[in-house]
């Protein structure tokens, strides 16, 4: 053998050695889930699951990444029998798919109307106004609402992968979960190296608030304070209901509006869906009544919200205390800008308003 032919061949041995060394393993058993959030949710989420044996971490590949596997870590994702994957309980890759899968409408009586869009086959859709979920009787057409255990039974999702889903998108306020047919995703599932036992895929679709016309108002009574003395000064009763809410007002910065007639109580409504397609019916005032429009500004993503919890009128002031909420650690948020608010009906004379949140700061802030 030639001296060129010969480092010829240590090359190639060495090559070869570089490539048997990076190859990826797998544990055994392997098994990969995947759940492809379309939409507002813009996510790729994979559970991998598996057997490492004896060893402390196992490598696989999935798409172009090659990811390492070990033992699971304390993360809401987190499902039995999963492993970590690069230190999480779960691949999570972001994903671009702007285009409009369906849209959705809710009328006066709480029924929907959902509108695949041409070439899209949903299978079911699923709705939470942030608190309750709710399953809806069709895929197409009208359809009405009845109560789910938030995503289970969604596509090929286990329990506990629902469960999970379902912890990271709840408190988020409305937003609904349509499972797109497998034919109808917009890519392929992510591929994965070695080849899995199993491989599932569920595609979904996340609308926002903003994506769901509504034409409906609701009146809540939140609570009503009990008449007390402080300070010198009396505390009035106040009741207070809630009037309407969502997440995509046109107001960019905190702030509070105080409706007191039908000219104020239109400029209101025009803040609160000055993002939206359509202005539901506006609410009359009777004498001594006012509305109160609270605004959080603009977030970057769901999952902030505001609520009012209490109120009382002290001299000229009326004192709102209100609750603020914000996606935590781990939550798969919606992917566009919100801004949320909350409307509220008071009754009281009053000139001023203070609001202050659950931890007393003052509100806006």
């Amino acid at each position: 053998m030639t001296t060129g032919r010969l480092a010829k061949f240590s090359l190639l041995a060495l090559g070869a050695g570089l490539l048997a060394g990076c190859a990826v393993t797998g544990p055994g058993n392997l098994r990969v889930h995947e759940a492809t959030l379309y939409g507002a949710g813009a996510q790729r989420i994979v559970w991998v699951y598996g057997d490492l044996g004896s060893n402390p971490s196992s490598s696989l590949k999935l798409g172009q990444e090659t990811v390492t596997l070990r033992a699971q870590v304390s993360d809401p994702l987190a499902t039995p029998g999963s492993l970590s994957v690069n230190g999480k309980a779960a691949y999570v890759g972001r994903i671009d798919n702007p285009v409009v899968r369906l849209t959705l409408g809710q009328d006066a009586g709480g029924r929907f109307t959902v509108t695949p869009l041409a070439g899209t086959r949903v299978q079911s859709v699923y709705y939470t106004d942030g608190a309750r979920w709710q399953k809806l009787s069709a895929a197409s057409g009208l359809a009405t609402a009845s109560s789910a255990n938030g995503l289970r039974g969604a596509g090929q999702l286990t329990d506990a992968e629902a469960d999970a889903l379902t912890r990271a998108l709840s408190n988020q306020g409305v937003l609904a979960v349509a499972v797109l047919d497998e034919a109808s995703a917009p890519d392929a599932r992510l591929s994965a190296e070695p080849t899995p036992q199993e491989q599932r895929r569920t595609a979904l679709y996340v609308l926002s608030s903003s994506q769901i016309t509504r034409t409906t108002t609701t009146s809540t009574t939140v609570t009503q304070t009990q008449t007390t003395t402080g300070g010198g000064q009396s505390m009035n009763t106040v009741n207070l209901s809630e009037v309407a809410r969502g997440t995509n007002a046109s107001a960019e910065s905190p702030s509070v509006i105080v409706a007191r007639n039908a000219s104020e109580v239109r400029s209101l409504y025009g803040v609160a869906y000055g993002r939206q397609t359509g202005t539901p019916a506006l609410p009359s005032l009777t004498s001594g009544e006012a509305l109160v429009g609270l605004f959080i500004g603009q977030r970057g993503t769901g999952g902030y919200g505001v609520r009012a919890t209490g109120a009382d009128v002290q001299g000229n002031t009326l004192n709102l205390r209100v609750e603020l909420t914000a996606p935590g650690a781990g939550s798969i948020t919606t992917q566009a800008i919100t801004s949320p608010w909350v409307i509220v009906r008071v009754g009281g004379n009053f000139s001023s308003v203070n609001v202050t949140d659950q931890s007393g700061r003052p509100f806006p802030q």
